[in-house]
């Protein structure tokens, strides 16, 4: 017998679709480039043709090849570039990141029960320099895109103003009060930074080895702030009172291994003696 390839399509189909209403649906799709619920209600309304939305999508991946206009194909993102941590000079990268005061892996019941009686905020911003360790901090109640900007011109303002000249780049995660996902947001955000001398680039998802500097220090912060002294704040003046010596400590006193048993501070003074001796006062804002 005939050993050929044969089709395998039925040759009776009692619920299949007509072909006048698939060259209606196909006509339809080629004039509004509607989606199939949207496009279900027009040829509803428009055509007398009531079609479900589910049997449209069958309809057009048959009728794919008569579809007069190229399908969106989603665009590769870019390639995170790569950031040098060991060769950067001072203040050549700045990891900048969002933390939680309230962390119940940090802070006992009593702890967080005392924030939230004194409405104390929970949103810390900081942002590390990975050369120096140097740290800024500033505290928001809201995780808002707007605050992010605010952070992130603080920052640059704060360096500029205390005789930093290299040109920084941010490394930040994908959190919306970062740019996150809107490509518009970070795209603005590069184009505005170019004018301070600044660049900015998303670290990969889910990879906060990336920022590993500053999410380190949150670990210092708990440490070495909250879990001793969040017990002594009941208002934001007694936050940022506290912060400020905290700040203080941490930049100037505290000495880091990896420094060589230095304070950020006296690092700076090593590798960028230019800079202006007041940097070392950072002032929490809130």
């Amino acid at each position: 017998g005939d050993l050929r390839d044969r089709s395998r399509a039925p040759l009776h189909s009692p619920d299949k679709t007509p072909g006048e209403t698939e060259d209606k649906v196909v006509e339809a799709k080629n004039q509004t480039h509607l989606g199939s619920k949207r496009l279900s209600v027009y040829l509803q309304k428009y055509e007398k043709i009531k079609v479900p939305y589910g049997t449209i999508r069958h309809i057009l991946r048959r009728n794919r090849f008569r579809l007069n206009y190229g399908l969106r194909r989603r665009k590769k993102s870019e390639k995170r570039e790569f950031v040098d941590w060991y060769s950067a000079k001072p203040f050549q990268v700045v990891q900048v990141d969002l933390k939680f005061i309230r962390d119940r892996k940090a802070l006992n019941s009593e702890q967080i029960i005392h924030l939230e009686y004194h409405n104390i905020p929970n949103d810390q911003w900081g942002a590390i320099n990975v050369n120096s360790r140097f740290k800024l901090i500033a505290y928001s109640r809201e995780k808002t895109w707007t605050n992010g900007l605010m952070f992130y011109l603080w920052v640059i303002s704060w360096l500029r103003s205390h005789g930093v000249k290299e040109k920084i780049v941010f490394t930040v995660d994908h959190g919306e009060e970062w740019g996150g996902k809107s490509w518009m947001k970070v795209k603005e955000l590069k184009r505005l930074f170019s004018g301070f001398g600044c660049k900015l680039i998303q670290n990969h998802k889910g990879h906060m080895e990336e920022n590993a500097h500053l999410e380190r220090s949150h670990r210092t912060d708990d440490e070495k702030f909250y879990i001793p002294r969040v017990l002594n704040m009941k208002s934001e003046i007694d936050l940022l009172d506290e912060a400020l010596g905290y700040i203080y400590y941490y930049n100037n006193l505290r000495e880091h291994s990896s420094l060589n048993c230095q304070t950020p501070y006296q690092h700076l003074q090593k590798y960028l003696p230019e800079v202006d001796k007041n940097i070392r006062f950072v002032i929490p804002i809130m």
